[in-house]
């Protein structure tokens, strides 16, 4: 390919070809290890998005963490596997499929029958499903597309059979009727993670119920008088005087008489749930309605009758509600108890309602037959107890003792507090589009039987007159077992090669908003199913190698530039495809990259990716500034080459320059500083690091240092191969420095590079390559010091030629009074001062230097020889301004080196580090005293 660059950066030149090449080459693919051992593995799974979903703000947040992980770990030598796939979202698809054919106006689910309406689901995912990874190709993922799953997939969907079935054969899964969210517009149980609760106004409506024997009434308050229908009861508390003289009395339902049949007649009872404080204190009893209540009904053995269909309207035949909406059953038995004399009173109220994430509908508590997993009951087989941990507390004991970190770690607080009080799982959905769930039902004996394949009769009486389950599996069960089915886990506890080589995962990096939906579920699941898969030794396999995943990394939320959480109704959202396609993958990437800090979350401003935008522009100018200067090499007879991987090898000999020496070392410590921080998940650390670097340090600086050195019209030396050389090696190690972050960017300039210097690249790709470490390079404390010093003086020569108007193009001599070490810096490199600061020579002063034409450092004095007019007035002033600002500065130190506690508290470098700063404070200040004292009179 041709390697020169064009003269504009474009992204989209660039993106497609690059996202393209790995996915066709196969880059990331990791093969399984023969002998099931993998070379330090880091391996990832990634969240799994939704089949129905496309990228939001989020996910690029997620996914862009994950990849500069994955790329890190991989060209730091590791096993780096990343595991893509996604998610049926049972609702949500089968939703999506549900909107589609009432828009086509053909048949709806129901009519269409279970097996074409789960076809038509089938077709519109391979029609429509792979959008979002389609994007995550787009964007160049380093997942390995090998391993792509689908939580529908044949090979899942036997392990998510099997685990039912051994679930159930442990006595860990139960079927019974119990109170659930129930969302009537998509007719199915929701869990509590699933409900949202919303503040809304509404009502609280105050009814009069009679004694049946005329001796007078009670009143009740009620926010929802529709489930007065299915009343079995009113319960006050034992210690509310004003009612224990009617308990065990019968009071009359006030609807009996307008429910088409006698009155009927319910009991006042004792129970400690009843609140005096609240209403009239009398509470009304619908077990199969609400949750407390279907507790209190248990307490008392009370019926259970049930008032309404799947669809929340009311099923009572012949009654003068039946059919109707559940609100508007409200409405009409309002008007009734009003026209009959037993409404009491309405009352303005707030109520909190629960409402589905899924529709946005009300939810309705609903007694519904459901499956559930006990969570905190311990497994047996056969009857007897194994003497296990039960799946809450190994999920506990799990974070509890280390085996899983959070990070930050205060999840893990959050976490516990929903452990230690968790439920029962409701594992099933009242859906066609899921796992469905083995278990066969006897229509002559009733028994259930559960089985991997399907039975050919009942297990109980043996007829063959059996029909399987209809609900499915609630989509957080399947995707609970991912860390383990997707390496093939299987009905043999077979150790695989794959789950040999890597599970546990090392790292889950998700949202704090699946934190229990799947997070702690997979923690639950894979705790408990692993512990019966041997080690790889043979050994039994104990709780710390059970867990599906080492830590936990928790990103943060992307909010919009005023901080405020994005959200449709806002219309605030922002879509990253349209920041792409503006600024390019890499600087998006960049702009996420360099705000995310744990606990901590990203005000997205797309004036930053616009910065990061100029940033890649400045490395793609760099790049074309060394493929001129390599022509410019061959021309004049010198050939660029680069140097190792895994150190610098060209030698540096007593005559290399300075600034070489110094890029080199700050190398060595850009390179520790980004591994640290990316090993504490301080991906705006690793990214400012390497920013700082790119942009001040070898662009800035380094790249306008050696333009005195790359003069190829001079005779030939090796002063200036040394620095051609030196430069094309430093550009390629800072490339893989970025790569992570910028992967189009760099895998170009990358291949660029190498065909510039007529060099065949090490790999195919710079994902490939090794990742910059500090041993590489040559650390030099000394070329620091003294490029710290002379870019001290460059710049402030800078700022006197600009305070005393000296023009731009003309240069001006200047007098030092600084220590020997520094005077000679000063003059070993004037080149690079008249280069850099336009200094046509340097003279040493034996005293220091004060007037309108000199500055003061620590470290040195400096002037400017260059006549003009002295502004004495705003020379006075701005040396009163010094003098207060180091007068501050001074009292500051020496209050707190007076200070006993600080002292016996701080540590030694920190006391060491103000003694320093407050001895250079000082000097200062009497240098602006003496020079301020030198001014003339105005």
């Amino acid at each position: 390919m041709s390697h020169e660059l064009p003269k504009a950066y474009d992204p989209s030149s660039i993106e497609e070809k690059w996202a393209k090449f790995w996915i066709d080459e196969r880059l990331f693919d990791v093969a399984t290890p023969a002998d099931g051992r993998a070379h330090n593995p880091f391996v990832q799974l990634l969240p799994p998005p939704n089949v129905t979903g496309r990228l939001h703000m989020g996910h690029m947040l997620n996914q862009t963490e994950m990849d500069v992980l994955a790329r890190w770990h991989r060209m730091k030598g590791d096993t780096s596997v990343w595991v893509p796939g996604t998610d049926h979202a049972g609702i949500a698809t089968q939703m999506m499929v549900e909107r589609q054919l009432k828009s086509e106006g053909g048949p709806g689910r129901k009519e269409m029958g279970r097996e074409a309406f789960t076809e038509r689901v089938w077709a519109w995912k391979q029609q429509y499903g792979s959008a979002i990874t389609d994007q995550m190709k787009r964007l160049g993922a380093s997942v390995d597309w090998s391993r792509e799953y689908f939580t529908m997939d044949e090979k899942l969907s036997v392990a998510v059979k099997e685990t039912f079935v051994r679930l159930w054969e442990q006595g860990l899964i139960y079927r019974g009727a119990y109170i659930v969210n129930w969302d009537p517009q998509i007719q199915t149980a929701v869990s509590d993670l699933e409900v949202e609760n919303e503040e809304r106004a509404g009502h609280l409506y105050h009814v009069r119920y009679d004694f049946a024997d005329g001796s007078g009434s009670i009143t009740i308050a009620t926010t929802r008088p529709e489930t007065m229908l299915g009343d079995v009861a009113v319960v006050v508390n034992p210690s509310d005087e004003r009612y224990t003289a009617f308990l065990g009395k019968m009071l009359v339902l006030p609807l009996s008489a307008v429910n088409g049949g006698a009155n009927r007649e319910i009991p006042l009872l004792a129970d400690e749930w009843a609140n005096p404080e609240f209403g009239t204190g009398a509470v009304k009893v619908t077990p199969a309605h609400d949750p407390n209540d279907f507790a209190i009904g248990q307490r008392h053995k009370l019926p259970q009758p049930s008032i309404m269909d799947e669809q929340g309207r009311i099923a009572l035949a012949g009654s003068p509600y039946d059919g109707l909406d559940r609100f508007e059953a409200r409405k009409k038995i309002v008007a009734d108890l009003e026209a009959n004399g037993h409404l009491v009173a309405i009352k303005d109220h707030t109520l909190t309602l629960p409402v589905s994430q899924r529709t946005g509908a009300i939810i309705e508590p609903r007694l519904s037959m459901q499956w559930f997993l006990a969570v905190n009951k311990k497994p047996g087989k056969d009857g007897a107890p194994t003497g296990a941990a039960s799946i809450a507390e190994n999920a506990i004991a799990a974070v509890r003792d280390g085996h899983i970190r959070f990070t930050p770690e205060m999840y893990s607080k959050t976490y516990f507090e929903w452990m230690n009080n968790i439920h029962d799982w409701c594992i099933s959905r009242q859906l066609w589009w899921g796992h469905r769930i083995p278990a066969w039902h006897c229509n002559a004996c009733g028994k259930i039987t559960v089985s991997l394949d399907t039975p050919g009769a009942c297990s109980g009486c043996g007829i063959t007159d059996i029909h399987q389950e209809t609900d499915v599996l609630d989509t957080w069960f399947s995707s609970g077992l991912l860390p383990f089915t997707v390496f093939g886990w299987n009905s043999t506890n077979e150790l695989t090669p794959d789950l040999s080589a890597f599970y546990p995962t090392q790292l889950l990096v998700t949202g704090f908003d699946i934190l229990f939906f799947w997070v702690a579920r997979m923690i639950m699941l894979g705790s408990h199913f692993m512990l019966d898969v041997p080690m790889p030794d043979g050994s039994k396999r104990m709780l710390a190698d059970a867990v599906p995943f080492r830590e936990v990394y928790i990103h943060a939320l992307v909010r919009d530039a005023d901080r405020q959480k994005m959200s449709k109704t806002k219309g605030n959202v922002i879509d990253p495809i349209e920041i792409i396609t503006k600024y390019g993958t890499d600087a998006v990437r960049f702009t996420l990259a360099s705000q995310a800090s744990p606990g901590t979350d990203i005000a997205f401003n797309e004036g930053r990716t616009e910065g990061y935008r100029a940033f890649a522009n400045k490395i793609w100018n760099a790049a074309r500034f060394l493929q001129m200067n390599i022509e410019r090499g061959k021309e004049a007879a010198y050939t660029a080459s680069l140097g190792s991987h895994d150190s610098f090898s060209l030698e540096l000999p007593s005559t290399t320059p300075l600034e070489t020496r110094w890029i080199f070392s700050r190398l060595a410590t850009v390179s520790a500083e980004v591994d640290r921080s990316l090993a504490a998940y301080r991906f705006d650390e690793a990214a400012q690091a390497v920013y700082q670097f790119f942009w001040d340090e070898f662009c800035a600086w380094y790249l306008e240092l050696v333009k005195v050195r790359l003069d190829f019209e001079a005779p030939k030396n090796d002063v200036t191969a040394l620095t051609l050389n030196a430069v094309v090696s430093v550009f390629e190690a800072a490339l893989r420095l970025l790569s992570p972050f910028m992967p189009f960017l760099t895998e170009e300039l990358w291949h660029a590079l190498y065909a510039s210097v007529d060099m065949p690249s090490p790999a195919k790709s710079i994902a490939l390559t090794r990742y910059p470490q500090a041993a590489d390079f040559a650390a030099d404390a000394a070329s620091v010091e003294a490029m710290n010093t002379l870019q001290e003086l460059i710049v402030t020569v800078r700022g006197l030629r600009k305070d005393l108007g000296v023009p731009e193009k003309e240069a001006a001599p200047i007098l030092l009074h600084a220590s020997d070490k520094i005077s000679a810096l000063a003059q070993a490199n004037a080149d690079m001062l008249a280069k850099q600061a336009r200094v046509a020579s340097v003279a040493l002063a034996s005293a220091p230097l004060t007037g309108n034409n000199a500055r003061s450092t620590a470290s040195f004095d400096v002037a400017v020889i260059y006549e003009r007019q002295i502004d004495v007035p705003a020379e006075r002033e701005r040396l009163t301004k010094e003098i207060a600002k180091f007068t501050k500065g001074v009292e500051s130190a020496q209050k707190q080196l007076g200070s006993e506690s600080f002292l016996a508290k701080a540590p030694v470098h920190i006391v060491d580090g103000l003694k320093k700063q407050a001895a250079e404070t000082q000097l200062l200040l009497e240098k602006a005293q003496a020079a301020l004292e030198a001014l003339p009179p105005a």
